[in-house]
């Protein structure tokens, strides 16, 4: 396997930096994130400072982990350690003759991006967390208007991607739920995703205007049966590796794996711990969310084991908004 260190360097407008790679290269013609192969003997932060000063002549003085994906080449492996780098100095140039460019992530959409750089353009455009609602009571009418305040007082606090998950609901219950949720989350600009089987959440997704569904792990295998709508971002529950293997097979845009920790939620899983989430992050190809037991304060011990960031329901809803908002606003 072939360990790379990859830096992403970001403007105050929100461009990112990409290389374009040089001829008679792997791949050449192609744009990729600035980066390289990290040496014997050498760690991933060390070959990030060396391959940034030797490609683009700057000095790196500070960067955190930001996802860590892996790619499959024929004939070779790649494991992607990817940096958001914080703080540099100097004027990024072309040092080895690689042409560059400030890009939006739309923008990457439209070019040739190397394969393995892909998931990076996912991550960009995912948040550091992602809230999931609560399921709301069906037979209190007082609180299903409380829980729609909470939802308000969530989405006021500047959270970007939320799910909206009521596995016990009616699928007309929950269509008319959905309904009501879409309007306030595109007043207040965060993408909704639908939680449920793709046959039914996809059309409703795309009748109502989200951004997208989130697939639970029993339904992995149907959404791969199905032909997934263009520009509607796809999510995935996973708990164990062959999940994950079932949810790359399924071309979801990014997942959800735990628990990490302890939690009454999801009892009948054993928790993977932190060392166990890393191990399985590195297999896949897809940004990663931590879930279970988690808040935001944990964003960073989730960052340095490979995570996009963090998810939750009762960490993150309502009052610990205003904490996971901040949060968000770290990953840009």
């Amino acid at each position: 396997m072939i360990r790379v260190a990859v830096g992403i360097l970001q403007r105050g407008d929100g461009k990112t930096l990409l290389m374009q790679r040089l001829p008679g290269t792997f791949r050449e013609g192609q744009w990729e994130f600035p980066g390289g192969k990290i040496e014997a003997g050498e760690n991933s932060r060390s070959a990030l400072e060396r391959e940034l000063h030797e490609e683009l002549g700057i000095e790196v003085g500070g960067a955190r982990r930001r996802i860590t994906l892996r790619h499959e080449y024929p004939g070779k492996t790649v494991l992607l350690e990817v940096w958001q780098v914080t703080h540099y100095t100097g004027q990024p140039r072309n040092i080895e003759g690689h042409e560059l460019r400030w890009v939006e992530p739309a923008e990457m959409r439209r070019i040739g991006m190397l394969d393995a750089d892909w998931p990076i353009v996912t991550s960009l455009e995912l948040p550091a967390t992602y809230v999931i609602t609560p399921s709301p009571p069906t037979d209190d009418k007082n609180a299903s208007a409380q829980w729609l305040d909470h939802l308000e007082q969530t989405l006021d606090l500047g959270i970007s991607l939320l799910q909206l998950r009521c596995p016990a609901w009616s699928a007309s219950d929950f269509g008319r739920l959905a309904k009501t949720v879409a309007h306030r989350c595109e007043a207040s600009g965060t993408r909704l995703l639908l939680n449920g089987a793709p046959l039914q959440i996809l059309p409703l997704s795309e009748r109502l205007g989200t951004a997208g569904c989130h697939v639970p792990a029993r339904c992995l295998e149907q959404l791969a049966s199905l032909k997934k709508p263009a520009g509607l971002l796809v999510g995935a529950s996973c708990h164990s590796a062959a999940e994950l293997a079932a949810a790359a097979r399924a071309n979801a845009d990014f997942c959800m794996l735990g628990p990490v920790l302890h939690t009454a939620s999801h009892a009948d899983h054993a928790p993977l711990g932190w060392p166990g989430f890393s191990a399985l992050v590195k297999k896949v190809s897809m940004p990663v969310f931590a879930f279970g037991g988690l808040a935001p304060n944990d964003l960073e011990t989730a960052w340095s084991h490979g995570a996009q960031g963090v998810a939750g329901t009762s960490g993150f809803w309502r009052q610990k908004a205003g904490a996971c908002a901040v949060a968000g606003n770290q990953q840009r």
